[in-house]
């Protein structure tokens, strides 16, 4: 899997799960950043990241381990979808 296509099942699930409209969804970039603080962000919190959490289990069938510092990862859907291609290689 390529970093473009883990965006495309990123907007899947945020529409899917985390209820976004599919018009958001569809403007979307690797740019867009997710914490809530950001300007121009999605504006995520705890609660959100939680349920993104679980819809890449679900999806990707990867483990997301609690005790790893996943900050940098969930910065943006570029970097998401970077950590999403690697775990999904193995690596």
């Amino acid at each position: 899997m390529e970093p473009h296509d883990a965006l495309e099942e990123l907007k899947t699930i945020l529409v899917t799960r985390l209820k976004f409209k599919s018009a958001q969804a569809a403007e979307l970039t690797m740019e867009t950043t997710l914490p809530k603080g950001i300007e121009g962000s999605l504006g995520f919190d705890s609660l959100d990241f939680i349920e993104l959490s679980l819809a890449l289990e679900d999806r990707f069938g990867i483990v997301i381990d609690d005790p790893v510092d996943l900050t940098p990862h969930f910065q943006s859907l570029d970097s998401l979808s970077r950590f999403i291609c690697a775990k999904t290689h193995g690596g």
